[in-house]
């Protein structure tokens, strides 16, 4: 009997020994994190209360237009590219602003000529209408129309050539209104 109570208490030690190493631990472990916890607690405290960085103070005289000047320079050199980028994006913009107010000036030119168009027969049927035919007559009213339309087309040719940019195309002065 005295035998199994030695067996029993012997189980009993060993146990609580690992009871008191894995208490050990764990409390090692929780020290270990609370200590890490305060450190970093300090650490950000004294970065947040920390005092600005003074600069030195230089012994000789600095030439300050200089040293602006030469720093401009190294900004407009590292960004010449993009500069370079910018200048191209303008050019294409400015191109397609002209495309845009060339096709709006087609659109205008379509409305005129089709406004055209509508009167052109109004004129020449009220001139054959108000008149009898006469070979002489006939061959005045007809070449009077086509004065009149000879004269537009060449106005709408001369506004298409000055919404194009050509400068060799002769300006008058009704084309211009």
């Amino acid at each position: 009997m005295n035998f199994i109570f030695g067996i029993i208490i012997l189980a009993l030690f060993i146990l609580a020994l690992r009871v008191i190493w894995a208490t050990a631990l764990q409390l090692l472990s929780v020290l270990k994190h609370a200590s890490q916890t305060v450190h970093s607690y300090r650490a950000k405290r004294l970065a947040r209360n920390r005092l600005p960085v003074i600069l030195p103070q230089i012994r000789h005289e600095v030439d300050w237009l200089a040293m602006s000047d030469s720093v401009r320079q190294e900004i407009h050199s590292r960004n010449r590219e993009t500069n370079r980028e910018l200048d191209r994006l303008e050019l294409q913009y400015q191109a397609k602003q002209k495309t845009i107010k060339l096709y709006e000036a087609d659109i205008e030119i379509a409305k005129l000529e089709r406004d055209l168009l509508k009167i052109k027969p109004t004129i020449v049927s009220a001139e054959t209408e108000a008149k009898p035919r006469r070979r002489s007559k006939k061959v005045g009213d007809s070449a009077l129309v086509d004065d009149k339309s000879a004269k537009t087309a060449q106005q709408v040719f001369q506004l298409r050539e000055a919404l194009k940019g050509n400068a060799n195309a002769p300006a008058n002065q009704q084309a211009r209104h």
